[in-house]
């Protein structure tokens, strides 16, 4: 029997399913073509951010082939004082950098820090498709930004241009087992070493020298090193006969002093240097000496032009300065440090900020008095023994070294039996800068001179002591370390022009 509701309910059934093939197919196209479309715009991305990233790199190379080779090719006394803006270049097939900037952080160079950020846009060609699909080109500039900071002589631990000796000509001084070294090592001559006692000197830091390779007959290997493989080949780092940055700016300072025969005598007390000077070859006595008192917190440079200078004192730690040079020999008398330094050890006190240079332009001697272990530590005073310097010392005529070796050519024999001199340590913190490696330990009469307990100021890769000497190769061209890529904030200018730049 026919049944017409039956009908009418297969047609309605039919027809619902109809409208849902129909919404089916529609949502099918419509995932299908946002798919299309998404996966057009991820092509899309990808190729804005390779291209972003071929532009940072090209940016760096802009700033490594303009901008560093410019810099490095300056002559030491020509650096920059404003910002210096270079041409561009191209990567064939890849893209090309332009904007190339060097500036000097500080134009004045009132912080003695030599500090330049260089800069450079890469740019680089990617198609893009607009809301139509029609596709163009799409340029991406990306930024990188480079700090360098102009080498001084203070970034090294341990400097020098010959590693022989000056007193005992071609005698070959070599770092021992016993010795380590903290901070950074270079020579221009062939590094020697030595075993002592089973062991082998150990590096904590870069360690550099001119020739190919360490002095024939040394240990294989040489060393124990930390701070990464012997940089062999390096670029020769010139110590400079005088010390004019110090005696030029002491003589803009009004503390150049040059008195014929007359010894000098500098005594550092707290937040101001006593500067005395007598008749050559009479015994200081401080009531019959001239004497200029110089503060120290506004970190002067003094430079003594002729006469032979003794120096010694204690520092203030808080935010004190000095740079201390002279033609003539210096010797330490006593311990010249900052005030609350482990004299045992070493370490400076907790917020130290005073730095201390000491220049000299012939030999710096630790002088053989009471006061620094004369005659095995014998002496009658309280402190009698050791010597604690806390300076970076620079020696351009001669070397660091101890005073009066002991030896049958010296007129001191040291008197008390045994005859040995062993007159402590020196403890040292900051660096050693000398044209000739000096003794401060010999054999002799079974032992004479001291012990080392050297530790390098890191914060002199901060800040350094005032008027410091930089570091130059031998055509006179500045050396630099690179401090840091990237810039800790945003430029609204960069932003502005979509050329971002990587951050640290």
């Amino acid at each position: 029997m026919f049944d017409a509701n039956q009908v009418r309910e297969s047609r309605r059934d039919g027809g619902y399913i109809m409208v849902a093939m129909m919404a089916l197919v529609v949502a099918l196209l419509a995932s299908g073509l946002a798919f299309m479309q998404w996966a057009s715009d991820e092509s899309q991305q990808t190729h804005h951010s390779e291209a972003a990233m071929q532009a940072f790199y090209l940016a760096q190379t802009g700033i490594i082939e303009k901008g560093m080779a410019w810099l490095e090719g300056q002559q030491s006394g020509l650096l920059p004082t404003s910002e210096v803006l270079l041409g561009g270049g191209e990567v064939r097939g890849v893209g090309r950098y332009s904007d190339v900037r060097v500036y000097p952080l500080d134009p004045t160079n009132l912080s003695n820090l030599e500090k330049y950020r260089i800069s450079a846009v890469g740019e680089v060609s990617t198609p893009w498709w607009d809301d139509d699909g029609d596709s163009e080109q799409k340029s991406v500039a990306r930024k990188a930004v480079l700090y360098v900071q102009r080498r001084s002589f203070s970034d090294y631990m341990y400097l020098t241009d010959h590693e022989t000796s000056l007193t005992f000509e071609g005698d070959i001084v070599r770092f021992w087992g016993r010795d380590t070294l903290w901070g950074r090592t270079h020579s221009n001559d062939w590094i020697a070493t030595q075993n002592a006692g089973g062991g082998l000197p150990v590096f904590y830091d870069i360690v550099s020298t001119c020739q190919s390779g360490f002095r024939p007959g040394s240990p294989n290997p040489a060393g124990e090193f930390w701070g990464g493989p012997p940089v062999f080949n390096a670029a020769y780092v010139l110590l400079p006969q005088l010390a004019d940055p110090i005696r030029n700016k002491a003589a803009a300072e009004g503390h150049f002093y040059e008195v014929t025969g007359h010894e000098w005598r500098a005594e550092v007390n707290g937040a101001v240097l006593q500067l005395y000077h007598w008749e050559e070859g009479t015994p200081f006595d401080p009531a019959n000496a001239s004497m200029t008192s110089i503060e120290l917190g506004s970190w002067p440079c003094v430079f003594v032009n002729e006469g032979k200078m003794d120096v010694l004192g204690v520092m203030d730690a808080s935010y004190m300065g000095l740079t201390l040079g002279c033609s003539d020999d210096i010797r330490i008398i006593d311990d010249l440090m900052y005030s609350g330094t482990n004299t045992s050890t070493g370490q400076l006190p907790l917020g130290c900020t005073s730095m201390l240079g000491l220049v000299g332009e012939s030999w710096i001697y630790i002088a053989n008095t009471w006061e620094n272990g004369r005659e095995n530590c014998t002496g009658t005073t309280a402190d009698h023994c050791h010597i604690v310097i806390t300076a970076a010392i620079v020696a351009l005529g001669a070397s660091f070294q101890l005073e009066q070796m002991n030896d049958v050519n010296d007129p001191y024999i040291c008197p008390t039996p045994p005859a040995t001199d062993e007159r402590g340590n020196i403890v040292m913190t900051g660096s050693i800068t000398q044209r000739y490696r000096g003794y401060v330990h010999r054999q002799n009469h079974s032992g004479t001179g001291y012990g080392k307990v050297y530790h390098y100021d890191y914060r002199f890769l901060e800040r350094r002591p005032p008027c410091f000497i930089g570091a130059q190769d031998d055509q006179g061209r500045a050396l630099f370390n690179v401090v840091q890529w990237g810039q800790a904030s945003e430029d609204p200018v960069d932003v502005a022009r979509d050329r971002r730049v990587r951050y640290n």
